[in-house]
């Protein structure tokens, strides 16, 4: 697979390109052999196909014109292992409600007070015993995260060993990062010193300091006022949820991107709008550094 895929919203910049992967020489469409069913297929589902040499020249600049990128962070920039999603079902399966694994996957990225009510509702917990329940679950939640996330022996760590290197090039080229969660507060904050993010992002925000969590737009319309970024065309919204794709989509970002190294597929973050869709974050291609007028060197006329 291609470590970018675009979606066809976002291909007119290559231009007359698609007559020359869907047409013959002489403009006729191609007859495609029994052997090439599987390009059939992919064509089917895009009318565009690059090679990797292609794609990685009409996606080069798919960063120009980005101020700020928001970035998730289980899934997205922090190697966790799906292990924030395993122990919330496994809490909620201790205190008494039936949570299987399909029902559990479309809550990914949500804030958790949020899904334990979810399906302490489902389980008909009377309205009377409901916020007893949903604080009961909660607690055991951020107990048993806290010791997968911070014991001595916890492998948590980036989601690429590459990626210090990769937000310090994003800086350089002038594009602010933040980044986003479920998380509680005090999880977001214990997780942002340990793996170092304090010394490298410009800003970072919990489900909890807004109204709702995603895909509500609110988390990344705060980091834009605390950023001072005046347009949200100029933002690029990274995660690896279809409730990422959404919150960007929601929030009018003006790149959505969804990542393979976390919950959801290629699949399901495509068809919730998905414009891009990277491998990993560091996938996608740093701009070149803007260009800056006190380094223009006029000649000597004199």
């Amino acid at each position: 697979m291609l470590p970018i895929l675009v979606s066809s919203a976002r291909r007119a910049f290559v231009g007359s390109a698609r007559r020359s992967v869907v047409q013959g020489s002489l403009g006729a469409p191609r007859k495609f052999s029994a052997a090439s069913s599987k390009l059939k297929q992919m064509l089917a589902a895009s009318p565009l196909i690059l090679s990797p040499r292609m794609t990685e020249r009409v996606t080069r600049g798919v960063l120009e014109n980005i101020d700020l990128m928001v970035c998730d962070m289980a899934g997205t920039t922090v190697n966790e292992g799906g292990l924030v999603y395993q122990i919330l079902q496994n809490s909620m399966v201790q205190g008494g409600l039936t949570v299987s694994d399909h029902d559990m996957h479309p809550w990914h990225g949500a804030k958790k007070e949020a899904v334990i009510e979810h399906f302490a509702r489902k389980a008909g917990i009377p309205e009377s015993e409901l916020e007893a329940k949903i604080l009961s679950i909660a607690d055991t939640f951020m107990k048993s995260i806290d010791e997968a996330y911070f014991d001595d022996a916890s492998t948590i760590g980036h989601i690429d060993v590459g990626l210090f290197g990769y937000f310090q090039k994003l800086k350089e080229a002038n594009i602010k990062i933040a980044l986003d969660t479920g998380y509680p507060k005090n999880i977001q904050e214990g997780l942002v010193k340990r793996l170092g993010f304090d010394k490298v992002v410009d800003a970072y925000i919990s489900a909890y300091e807004v109204a709702e969590g995603r895909p509500y737009p609110y988390m990344v319309h705060r980091l834009m006022e605390q950023l001072r970024i005046e347009d949200v065309r100029r933002v690029c919204k990274v995660g690896d949820s279809v409730r990422d794709i959404e919150e960007g989509l929601n929030a009018g970002c003006g790149l959505v991107v969804g990542v393979l190294s976390g919950a959801d597929s290629a699949e399901a973050m495509m068809a919730a709008g998905a414009h891009v869709l990277a491998r990993c974050i560091t996938d996608l291609p740093v701009p070149r550094p803007a260009f800056r007028v006190s380094q223009m060197r006029l000649p000597d006329l004199s």
